[in-house]
C-alpha cells in the first residue's frame, strides 16, 4: 500500500524536473523517428543569469587612456581619470646660438572609444603628479582601483570639440610656465634631464582628469609614442628663425586609468566590497556588462541534468544560446559592443577557457545581428553545444558555468556596456535553443 501511494507522488515530481528544461505543448515539441529514439527540440531550457562585479580591473599597459564624466539612472555617476608617467628627452644646444621658448603641447589621439554626448564641447584638467607611479609590488600591475597623489594646483584645462569616430589627432596647449623652465634645465645640461631616473623623481608625470562640472561625456585616447605625448617647442634666434621640437613620450608601462563609481540610486547600488554577485530577478530581471566599471554577467543552466531523467539514454545534439540587449538601454550615447567575449568557469568563478565554435577551431564574439528597423531583435548569438555537452551529467565542482564579458582589450579600455534581459523580462527575454536525442524514453 506504501509503494502504490507515493508512485504516483514520485512521477509527479519527475514531471515537474522534466519541464524545467522541455515544453511539451510548444510547437518545438518532439517529434518520434522510430520506436525507441525520440528528437527534441525546445526554447524552454532554464537560463540563470547574474550580474557580478570584479574586485578590480588591471589597466596598466593597455594603451589607453579614458579621461571624463558621465552619469545616467542605470550607470549612476562614473568618474574616468588617467595617469602618465614620461620619459625624459634632452638635447644639446649649439654655443653661441639664443634660444627661445615657444610652447609646451599635449597631442592627442582619439582610439574612438567613448560613453556620453560627443556634439557637445568636452572638457578635462590637467595636474602634475605629486608622487610617482608604482607598478603593484605583488601583481606588477596598477589597476582602476589604484591612487597616485597629484598637486592640488591646476596646470591646465583642456577644452575640444569631440571627434573620437575620425580617430584624428588633438593638440592643446600645456602650461607656458612650464614650459619655460623645462627650456631653461635643458639649455644649462641640468641633472634632472639626464637619466630616466632623475626625470621621474623631478618630474612624475600627469593626471588627466574630468571635469564634473561640464557636459557628460568620457573620451579615449591612444598612449604611445604617437599619442598623449608632450612636447617643447623652441627656436633659435638668428636671421632665419629655426624652428625645433623635444618630445617627450608616455612611458611604455607606468599609466593606468582610475574609476570612481557612484551607484547610489541606481539599479547597481547593492554592489559593494561584501556583495559581488546578484541575480537578476533582484535587478528588474537584467543583467549588466560594462568595462573598465567591471561588470559581467554569469549564466548558469541549473536545471540541465533534468533532461537525463527523460530516457535511458539523452544526448546534446546542438545548443544556441541568444541574448537580446534591452531596447533603449543603447543608442548613440552608448553603442553597442560590436563583440562579446564567454569564458568558461568553475563553481568558485575561476574563469577557464574562452568558449569555441563546436570544431573548437575559433573563439566566439557573440556573432551580433543588429535590427535596424524595429529596434527590438538586435541579439548575441553563441554556439554552445560543446559547453553543455561537456556539462550534462555534471556535479558539483565539475559543473561549468559561464562568465559574459568585454573582449579582453576591451575590459581595461573601454566604457562599453550592453543590458540583457533574463527568461522573465518582458520585452528582452534570454533564450536557449536546444536539440536533443532520447534512446528509450521513460
Amino acid at each position: 500500500m506504501y509503494m502504490r501511494r507515493i508512485l504516483p507522488i514520485i512521477a509527479l515530481l519527475l514531471l515537474i524536473f522534466i519541464s524545467a528544461c522541455r515544453n511539451e505543448e510548444s510547437d518545438l515539441g518532439g517529434k518520434w523517428v522510430e520506436s525507441d529514439l525520440r528528437n527534441v527540440l525546445t526554447d524552454t531550457c532554464t537560463v540563470k543569469m547574474s550580474t557580478m562585479l570584479f574586485d578590480s580591473v588591471n589597466t596598466s599597459g593597455d594603451s589607453a587612456c579614458q579621461v571624463g564624466y558621465y552619469e545616467d539612472a542605470t550607470w549612476g555617476k562614473i568618474s574616468a581619470s588617467c595617469y602618465v608617467e614620461y620619459t625624459f628627452a634632452n638635447f644639446t644646444p649649439d654655443e653661441g646660438i639664443t634660444y627661445k621658448y615657444d610652447s609646451l603641447t599635449l597631442t592627442m589621439l582619439y582610439n574612438k572609444e567613448y560613453l556620453g554626448d560627443t556634439l557637445k564641447p568636452f572638457r578635462m584638467k590637467i595636474y602634475e603628479l605629486k608622487d610617482n607611479i608604482e607598478l603593484n609590488t605583488t601583481s606588477g600591475y596598477l589597476y582602476n582601483t589604484s591612487y597616485v597623489a597629484a598637486k592640488t594646483e591646476l596646470m591646465s584645462t583642456v577644452s575640444i570639440n569631440p571627434k573620437p569616430n575620425r580617430g584624428q589627432k588633438v593638440e592643446v596647449r600645456l602650461s607656458d610656465d612650464l614650459g619655460k623652465i623645462w627650456l631653461n634645465k635643458l639649455l644649462n645640461s641640468a641633472d634632472e634631464f639626464t637619466t630616466q631616473d632623475k626625470f621621474r623623481q623631478y618630474f612624475k608625470g600627469l593626471a588627466f582628469m574630468p571635469d564634473e562640472s561640464s557636459d557628460k561625456s568620457i573620451m579615449g585616447f591612444t598612449v604611445k609614442d604617437s599619442s598623449m605625448y608632450v612636447t617643447l617647442y623652441y627656436h633659435k634666434v638668428q636671421e632665419t628663425a629655426e624652428a625645433q621640437t623635444v618630445k617627450f613620450i608616455p612611458s611604455s608601462t607606468l599609466y593606468f586609468n582610475k574609476v570612481k563609481h557612484d551607484r547610489t540610486g541606481t539599479p547597481l547600488e547593492e554592489f559593494n566590497s561584501k556583495t559581488n554577485e546578484i541575480v537578476s530577478s533582484k535587478l528588474k530581471n537584467l543583467s549588466f556588462v560594462q568595462g573598465l566599471t567591471g561588470f559581467y554577467t554569469k549564466i548558469e543552466f541549473p536545471y540541465l541534468n533534468n533532461l537525463l531523467l527523460q530516457g535511458e539514454m539523452v544526448s546534446i545534439e546542438s545548443a544556441t544560446l541568444y541574448l537580446y540587449p534591452v531596447k533603449d538601454s543603447y543608442g548613440t550615447f552608448s553603442p553597442l559592443p560590436s563583440s562579446l567575449s564567454l569564458y568558461t568557469a568553475n563553481e568558485n568563478n575561476v574563469a577557464g577557457d574562452a568558449v569555441t565554435d563546436q570544431l573548437g577551431t575559433s573563439v566566439q564574439d557573440g556573432s551580433l545581428v543588429v535590427d535596424n528597423v524595429l529596434n527590438k531583435n538586435t541579439y548575441y548569438s553563441f554556439d554552445l553545444t560543446s559547453f553543455l555537452q561537456t556539462n550534462l551529467g555534471a556535479i558539483g565542482y565539475d559543473k561549468q558555468n559561464l562568465q559574459l564579458v568585454l573582449p579582453s582589450g576591451k575590459i581595461a579600455s573601454s566604457y562599453e556596456s550592453v543590458i540583457f534581459g533574463d527568461m522573465k523580462h518582458s520585452v528582452s527575454p534570454v533564450k536557449a535553443l536546444v536539440r536533443y536525442k532520447i534512446y528509450k524514453s521513460y
